[in-house]
């Protein structure tokens, strides 16, 4: 039996243990409430990008027949970058700001056709492999509550979506704009359907309304939690189609109907901010929320009217095309307001300087082409002047390489936008060493992210989040015919273009798979035609006449007054399927009443060419199978 002693010091021991354990406990406890309240404090982020809106389509940068007061009044309260560069399209901008990342490098360089995913990874010129993450990612992997409202245009199948990339809400549409081949048919802007995470859903209202309304909604869901948020808003405003309430169009009848559309879409934007602003300061989320706001590209319909001074809109490599407007506010944070920022600066620095900004961990070690710019935005000494970029998108032909204010367009123009805003006087032959300087850094970036441009994004079909795919046309390999597959007047049009998709089977199996000319929405037969259809738009203002079959009508008709045009029926009297590394090359007969071709194939696991064409009597090729539903 033990003694006396032997009983204390047992005692004690035990004393001493319990005593250790509610230490640790209190110290794990008072650690838990301290990273709650250190996360508490981190600032809230939003990004509200605006699409197609260029620099000068904003009275504080000089439009004399707009009137932004909203946003002015961001302007007046942010720090400003006037020498700020996207790309030249909406699509690279949007993988730059995302991920950091040059846009051939991250894969998403083009507006589609397999050019518009953000790849799972990329391969350096060693053959070295690198994970990519996105901003909601870093955000997320930090304890933030993540929203993404509005257009996505990265990638529209698993594992592309915004919803597989760190978003824990989202809602959004397919493609470019709500009108595109792989959107819901005949959306128009009002009473639409999108899909909320994942899930087809009609929505009521106007848009841009809804995007705003939506954000504000998971704002409030997130108060309870004590997290801070990270809300993507990508408002698809002021990207055709050009329809908006009539009373905002009227403020601008004396200019072209499509620029008077355009403005009066500016117009409901700015007021749309002016109400997220009240809506933040009545909640008391202002002072510790960062707001980005900027566009995706150069301007487009009011390019005409007031362009800054500049060169080039949508699409051109001047920096009409690429220059666009970037604010950032954060009042009671340690940037400076009212501070301009004039040197080179990028949209692959957005990440990397919020990631500074709001003191995020990167747990992935992550790298950047962009670099963080918080301590010029603190108004601290920061070298910009060595730093050079290339914008190139699309088909790669064309480039154009940024340094200081140089700009060096393909290979034979290079201009000083300092003394030159219009890129009016072509200085090569005056100053060849700079020429050389930027043909060399374009030879050597060239080289950096080759292995990036020899690669296409797979659409991945039969995994366990994949059993169900749609496939449009948007998303079609080496096009040929006549037409643009991402549109859907030109679906209407029965243009020639077809294509293939370039599918990853992930497993073997017995697959179904549906093929159209017209999507399930419209249930209507593969060689019949549909009438026109009138939009909110067209019904509001009253045009109700029948489009021209003209082609060059189709497009005045769309983007002044709403009308769908006509579907042309077609004579299809057969498919062919080919499924190129399988060995599958079949034709099957087109009835009548078909509204669909079906199959169900025995499939091995692997990559291939899918690709249906509609053919007439002849065996002419007359479309392809512009919508494709997979399921395993």
């Amino acid at each position: 039996m033990p003694s006396f002693n032997s009983k204390f010091a047992i005692y004690l021991v035990m004393k001493s243990l319990i005593n250790v354990v509610i230490f640790i406990l209190f110290c794990h406890l008072c650690g838990c409430s301290s990273q709650k309240k250190e996360l508490s404090e981190r600032p809230n982020v939003i990004i509200v990008l605006a699409d197609d809106q260029g620099y000068g389509d904003l009275s504080c940068h000089g439009n004399p027949y707009l009137k932004t007061p909203n946003l002015d009044k961001l302007h007046d309260e942010a720090v400003r970058f006037t020498d700020f560069h996207v790309s030249g399209v909406c699509t690279p901008s949007r993988s730059q700001i995302m991920t950091g990342l040059d846009a051939v490098r991250n894969g998403a360089y083009s507006f589609g056709f397999g050019r518009s995913m953000i790849f799972e990874e990329y391969t350096d010129t060693l053959g070295h492999r690198y994970p990519i993450h996105l901003m909601s990612d870093f955000f997320k992997a930090n304890g933030y509550s993540t929203g993404h409202f509005g257009k996505w245009h990265l990638g529209d199948t698993y594992p592309y979506r915004s919803m597989d990339r760190g978003f824990d809400e989202t809602l959004t549409f397919p493609g470019a704009s709500v009108w595109q081949s792989p959107s819901y048919w005949n959306n128009d802007c009002y009473d639409d359907f999108y899909y909320r995470n994942g899930e087809l859903t009609q929505t009521e209202g106007y848009y841009t309304d809804l995007w705003f309304k939506e954000t504000m909604k998971f704002i409030e869901s997130t108060q309870s939690e004590e997290k801070p948020f990270f809300i993507y808003l990508p408002t698809a405003t002021m990207h055709t189609p050009l329809f908006v309430d009539k009373e905002y169009v009227e403020r601008f009848k004396d200019f072209p109907a499509k620029t008077a559309q355009f403005y009066g879409m500016i117009a409901h934007f700015d007021e749309k901010m002016g109400e997220f602003d009240q809506f933040l300061e009545e909640k008391g989320l202002k002072e510790n929320t960062v707001l980005v706001y900027m566009s995706d590209n150069g301007g487009t319909f009011g390019c005409d009217q007031f362009n800054a001074g500049m060169k080039g809109h949508k699409g051109s490599y001047y920096d009409g095309g690429h220059r666009a407007p970037c604010f950032i506010r954060w009042p009671n944070g340690e940037i400076q307001k009212g501070l301009d920022i004039d040197e080179l600066t990028l949209a692959q620095d957005i990440l990397p300087t919020l990631i500074d900004m709001c003191r995020l961990e990167n747990p992935w070690n992550a790298n950047f082409d962009g670099t963080s710019l918080l301590p010029a935005m603190k108004g601290e000494k920061q070298n910009l002047s060595q730093r050079k970029s290339v914008v190139q998108f699309n088909g790669l032909e064309k480039f154009a390489v940024l340094w200081k204010k140089w700009r060096l367009v393909g290979e034979n123009e290079l201009y000083n936008v300092e003394s030159d805003t219009g890129q009016e006087n072509n200085v090569i032959e005056q100053f060849p060493e700079v020429a050389k300087l930027l043909k060399d850094y374009y030879k050597s970036w060239k080289k950096d992210v080759n292995p990036s441009e020899e690669t296409f994004a797979l659409i991945n079909v039969g995994s366990e989040k994949s059993k169900h795919v749609l496939l449009s046309c948007f998303d079609w390999l080496e096009l040929e015919g006549e037409g643009n597959p991402s549109q859907q007047y030109d679906i209407r049009q029965g243009r020639t273009m077809h294509g293939f998709w370039n599918v990853d089977f992930q497993t073997a199996g017995t697959y179904k798979l549906v093929f159209r000319r017209w999507p399930g929405e419209a249930d209507t037969e593969i060689n019949k035609g549909l009438p026109p259809y009138y939009s909110h738009f067209a019904i509001q203002n009253n045009y109700t006449e029948t489009p021209s079959r003209e082609v060059r009508h189709y497009w005045s008709n769309l983007s002044e007054r709403g009308i769908y045009p006509i579907g042309e029926a077609l004579p299809i009297t057969q498919a062919r399927l080919t499924l190129n590394e399988m060995g599958i090359d079949t034709t099957i007969n087109v009835s009548d009443n078909d509204k669909f071709v079906k199959l169900e194939l025995e499939l091995p696991k692997g990559q291939t060419k899918l690709q249906l064409d509609f053919q007439d009597e002849k065996g002419n090729i007359l479309c392809g199978a512009y919508y494709c539903e997979i399921v395993k």
